[in-house]
């Protein structure tokens, strides 16, 4: 069965590849030709095959891999983006870092941060690649420096500036530039969630003295200890990509911020910046779990844990700082009930004012005869009851004593048994329970108030 035929445009792209002698004309620069020669060429084509290729260009696919490249781009174009072989990913990648198929270089940057949110959640495969590409890519073509804002490698890079300037710092950007270079280990700490202020404070005050003791008594600053040195290295820009370099005479510097300086001359890259590469050094990490150690040992909680921290005075720092914050906020919880100067003057007018009253009133009650028993209460024409059983209700209704029962003479329990059966008519029950004390029916409480006055 023969071939179907190359559409014209590809034939076009593919004579492009025997134009020139191979040996003047290099691979990246065929691509750049064939990519703007087949920029908006769209195909409709089934190709379902997986496709390997290191480093693939349009010259390196087959003719049915190459109708399924350009056939899965229209779809893509077109808002139906479908997981495919990293071959044509890595192509279209390389396509948008060779401004092929965009307007200018911002529309560049903004298709390929799309299509690394977009095609990323289908395969994170490209994105190691990409993102470094990106940043490559804000400098090359001199982009706004902004873009590089969340950029893994500038934000590294500017935690680590904050350490190396940690004396003019504030603590919570101390704090920030800490979880950026040890991002997961202090949230997989328990004690640290419920005691993160805590932590915070020691971490900061360890790290300053810490710092302090490398300035003045080591050759090394702390920063250049734990994450290198802040230095000038040469540099490949799209290291790994399919990328066309333009002949660049004379020089050029970009600034993505002042620890991280880019700078071109004559075709060639620099960049300064701290040496280390992101999260591979582990020397903070100790230094943190050593303090998470301490701390627990310190306060007391759950059973002890293990760390790599071998350097003594570093240890009794964090041992030191500590001990100081617990210190501290016992010393804060003694302070808390305080004295409110401003209120002496009242609080002395009051306590003059108390005095004489009181003293009025103690004149009053020596001055006063002798209070006289209370007369006994009548007996009431509207109920049964006798005036010593009437009496007697009226002082449990109104809690008052009923001793006077016994000092007259009287039985109390024959006294509640009159109450009870004179009652019994009225509430088809007995009022009090016991005798001594005689317990009122909650019930009926309110209903005896309204017969018995006080």
């Amino acid at each position: 069965m023969p071939r179907e035929p190359l559409p014209s445009p590809l034939l076009a792209a593919r004579s492009l590849e025997n134009g020139m002698p191979a040996y003047r004309q290099s691979r990246e620069s065929i691509f750049v030709k064939q990519g703007k020669l087949l920029a908006g060429y769209e195909d409709d084509y089934v190709y379902d095959r997986p496709v390997l290729r290191y480093f693939p260009t349009y010259q390196s696919l087959t003719d049915p891999e190459l109708r399924g490249y350009f056939s899965w781009r229209t779809k893509l174009r077109r808002g139906n983006l479908q997981e495919t072989s990293l071959s044509y990913a890595f192509l279209y990648i390389y396509e948008l870092l060779n401004q092929i198929g965009v307007a200018d270089p911002m529309d560049g940057y903004r298709k390929l941060t799309e299509f690394r949110d977009a095609y990323g959640a289908l395969n994170d495969g490209i994105l190691p690649y990409l993102n470094q590409w990106l940043m490559d890519y804000v400098v090359y073509y001199n982009l706004d420096a902004g873009l590089l804002a969340d950029n893994p490698r500038v934000r590294f890079n500017r935690s680590i500036a904050v350490l190396d300037s940690i004396r003019s710092r504030g603590d919570e950007e101390v704090i920030r530039a800490v979880k950026q270079l040890s991002p997961k280990w202090l949230e997989r700490s328990k004690f640290y969630r419920e005691y993160r202020e805590d932590c915070d404070t020691v971490i900061v005050r360890v790290l300053r003295r810490m710092a302090e003791h490398y300035d003045t008594r080591c050759k090394k600053t702390m920063v250049e200890q734990y994450f290198g040195s802040f230095t000038q290295s040469q540099v490949i820009l799209f290291d790994s990509a399919v990328f066309h370099r333009r002949q660049e005479q004379g020089s050029r510097q970009y600034t993505v911020d002042e620890k991280y300086i880019y700078r071109c001359h004559n075709g060639l890259w620099s960049v300064q910046k701290y040496s280390c590469i992101p999260h591979s050094n582990g020397k903070l990490g100790d230094v943190l779990k050593a303090i998470d150690a301490v701390m627990r040992e310190c306060y007391g909680y759950g059973r002890p844990i293990q760390y790599k921290l071998e350097t003594k005075w570093i240890i009794k720092i964090i041992q030191e700082e500590a001990r100081n914050l617990l210190a501290e906020k016992k010393a804060a919880e003694e302070k808390k009930i305080t004295i409110d100067y401003s209120r002496l003057a009242r609080i002395r007018d009051d306590a003059a004012v108390t005095r004489d009253r009181l003293m009025v009133e103690e004149e009053a009650e020596e001055e006063a005869p002798p209070a006289q028993p209370p007369e006994p209460a009548a007996e009431p024409e509207d109920t049964p009851l006798t005036k010593d059983e009437y009496r007697l209700l009226q002082s449990l209704l109104y809690g008052r004593d009923y001793g006077w029962v016994r000092s007259s003479g009287l039985m109390l329990s024959v006294l509640v048994d009159g109450i009870n059966d004179k009652l019994y008519d009225t509430f088809s029950d007995s009022v009090l329970l016991g005798d001594d004390p005689p317990e009122l029916i909650e019930d009926y409480i309110a209903d005896l108030k309204e017969m018995i006055h006080p």
